[in-house]
């Protein structure tokens, strides 16, 4: 079971760890959150999507129980990162490791995000992607995007499901970017963010205004959301690179 379910009604996720379903039912219903009807349908969704796995579910069914949610920033983060970081380091062959950057909106100080890690993991050319998978594998991470090409450019998830493999978020979601060392550009949108601050509001402005278009229904794993961002990114990446000098071009 996962620590955390939604509320359909409010788009809230409440915390049930060790709460079976007839006491989450009480509790909801006494109260006075939902009505019984509400409550009943609630549960029942819950609890046949939480018994499926990702690749078994509908883009429906995963818009209800793994939506985009964009969240205040939390101070936690950081630490997240660092202490995943670690977890990293301990678990792959240190010598493959050219440099590793906490990116994305969680890593910009004040700017909501969705409560999700988004490191980016460098490594050299001899790093074997067989052995990273292994490697990856024993702290929780699975491959869930691979570039067919045959260049390093892999996305591993770990957190969006249980022990048991079904769906659902757990408390410390992250997405895991692993390509050789390059000029990237969210390094460089990240940095840029943090020393403009009104185009970090700009920024959160747009992620907003996009899923008030989309009426919120869009799951973590649909790409409408990234790619309506996708303008303002590259033209803040490009200009951040004149600023910034290539401060991250490998030398």
């Amino acid at each position: 079971m996962y620590n955390y379910i939604m509320n359909p009604r409010n788009g809230e996720w409440c915390n049930i760890a060790g709460i079976n379903i007839l006491s989450l039912l009480k509790i909801i219903r006494y109260t006075g959150v939902v009505d019984s009807v509400e409550v009943i349908e609630f549960i029942i969704y819950t609890e046949v999507n939480m018994r499926k796995t990702i690749p078994e579910m509908t883009t429906e069914e995963l818009r209800q129980v793994m939506p985009i949610i964009i969240k205040e920033h939390s101070s936690n983060y950081i630490e997240w990162y660092e202490t995943e970081k670690q977890n990293i380091i301990n678990n792959v062959k240190s010598e493959n490791i050219i440099r590793m950057n906490h990116i994305g909106s969680s890593a910009v100080e004040g700017l909501p995000a969705k409560p999700i890690i988004d490191i980016l993991l460098e490594v050299d050319g001899s790093c074997s992607e067989a052995k990273l998978t292994e490697n990856l594998k024993e702290i929780g991470y699975w491959l869930w995007r691979h570039d067919p090409s045959g260049s390093m450019k892999l996305l591993f998830i770990k957190g969006y499901t249980s022990a048991d493999g079904f769906a659902g978020f757990e408390e410390k979601v992250y997405n895991l970017h692993v390509r050789y060392c390059g000029n990237w550009d969210e390094l460089y949108f990240r940095d840029y963010l943090i020393a403009h601050p009104d185009t970090a509001d700009e920024y959160a402005k747009l992620k907003s205004d996009i899923l008030n278009g989309l009426n919120n229904e869009i799951s973590i794993f649909e790409v409408g959301y990234e790619k309506a961002k996708i303008d303002f990114v590259e033209k803040y990446s490009n200009i951040a690179k004149q600023e910034f000098q290539d401060r991250y071009k490998p030398r």
